[in-house]
């Protein structure tokens, strides 16, 4: 009996010590990994600006720019700062650069100012033109100022980040199944600040990043416009749901902020900016553009139907312009005789005077921290676009939320589009009849505007 005592015994210190090996190993194996994963990590941001070095010759070491405002909206990047530049020779020109490694250089149209030893410059003329993303390779690039002086001589200037904002990670929209990841960075090698752009290839989107957010107009309990048994909320949501289909066929990744089976304790219009609300749905989705569908109702003679596009202020209308263009031709529609906000033929901009607001509607004018005084009086445009569009709502006025993306630098490029009028039967018809031939013409606008085959 002791013999079998003591060989149990042994046999129990040998699983004993054997069970205790093991989990060393595990805790050893597990430490090495960890090792290997930050060594990876530091590599990669390493990587990411190792080609500096091909033109550190050419950056000014001791002086550099202060970036005071930088934001990425819909597709676009822009930004604004100062310097202190003490020179004998005067300034011929001074602008914003994209630069390679290899020498080459994509110019952003910047206007400056100089004066008292102060050059202040700028990209922000249309928050949807600049440095566009989507037209940039697959490789490293280096935001800097550029200077030519009255001698010929040209210098470069690293940018500093002065905002609180930080890095930025962009990617652009999905074409033949692949997207490009964009890394804007603010860093700084031997003491000298950087900003960088680090661009690689990847084959899938992540869970949350969205190509384009499409929002049907209303819903829930606010069922928008009526003209007999029709709702503008169901007409919205099919020809939304047509849409998402359409989009979707060229290989775009798309969000639908309601899909009709919300109920009406869920959805109403007090609730867009909660949790679940299509305002955060929308800015949470990382997407580039937002199409909201509407329908409009004429309560005037001197409005004879067809289709409006409101886009937002201080930007480009070039696919504005496009959308209302292809929506007439494909759709067999017209543009809108309505000329109030009219900026030409179906395009339409409706905007708010900072100037017009005061603490008692629904926001602070304390905080407001947006790009121009003239802001997007449509909600769905303005609260998408952060601080581009002057995003404002705060929580001040209580019956409604805070929009928790008010003060983003990065925003949706939106636009609201008034299919046509519920109470014109010739609009009415033809949006019942032929909404696919409407998301047709909206689909097609963005294939071809942003080069999608």
């Amino acid at each position: 009996m002791k013999r079998k005592k003591k060989r149990r015994y042994i046999k129990n210190q040998l699983l004993s010590k054997r069970m205790i090996m093991f989990i060393i190993i595990i805790v050893i194996i597990i430490f090495i990994y960890q090792i290997s994963a930050n060594k990876s990590q530091e590599s990669d941001s390493v990587s990411a600006f190792s080609s500096i070095n091909e033109i550190m010759d050419e950056i000014e070491t001791v002086t550099y720019a202060n970036v005071n405002r930088y934001i990425v909206y819909g597709t676009h990047f822009n930004l604004e700062g100062d310097m202190e530049i003490h020179e004998d020779n005067k300034i011929q020109s001074a602008e914003v650069v994209a630069k390679t490694a290899s020498g080459k250089e994509v110019h952003i149209d910047t206007e400056y100012t100089y004066e008292n030893n102060q050059l202040s410059f700028s990209t922000l003329k249309e928050i949807n033109t600049g440095l566009d993303l989507e037209s940039l390779n697959v490789e490293d690039y280096y935001i800097l100022l550029k200077v030519q002086f009255s001698n010929n001589k040209t210098k470069y200037y690293s940018l500093s980040n002065n905002t609180e904002y930080g890095d930025i990670e962009y990617y652009t929209l999905t074409r033949k199944d692949t997207n490009n990841r964009i890394n804007i960075d603010f860093t700084t090698i031997d003491n000298m600040p950087i900003l960088g752009f680090h661009i690689t290839r990847v084959k899938e989107l992540p869970e949350e990043v969205y190509d384009v957010v499409i929002d049907p107009g209303h819903g829930g309990s606010d069922v928008g416009a009526v003209e007999g048994r029709h709702m503008e909320s169901e007409i919205a949501l099919d020809c939304a749901l047509e849409l998402k289909t359409q989009l979707e066929s060229i290989g775009l990744k798309v969000l639908i902020t309601r899909d009709g089976t919300e109920s009406e304790e869920e959805y109403t219009m007090y609730n867009i900016y909660d949790e679940d609300g299509r305002v955060t749905l929308a800015n949470e989705s990382h997407a580039k553009v937002l199409i909201s569908l509407h329908l409009n109702s004429n309560l005037s003679d001197n409005v004879d139907g067809g289709v409006e596009i409101y886009a937002s202020s201080n930007s480009d209308l070039t696919l504005a312009k496009k959308l209302a263009d292809d929506i007439v031709e494909t759709a067999k529609t017209e543009y809108s005789t309505n000329q109030t906000d009219k900026v030409e033929d179906g395009v339409y901009v409706s905007t708010i005077e900072l100037e017009d607001y005061t603490n008692e509607t629904s926001f602070s004018r304390s905080t407001y921290k947006g790009i121009f005084d003239s802001i997007p009086y449509l909600y769905i445009i303005r609260e998408i676009g952060g601080i581009a569009t002057g995003a404002y709502v705060d929580g001040t006025n209580k019956a409604y939320g805070v929009n928790e993306y008010r003060n983003s630098n990065v925003g949706i490029e939106g636009y609201l589009v008034e299919l046509g009028y519920i109470n014109v039967d010739k609009d009415l018809d033809n949006i019942l009849e032929n909404g696919n031939l409407y998301a047709q013409a909206i689909t097609n606008s963005i294939a071809n505007f942003y080069g999608i085959k």
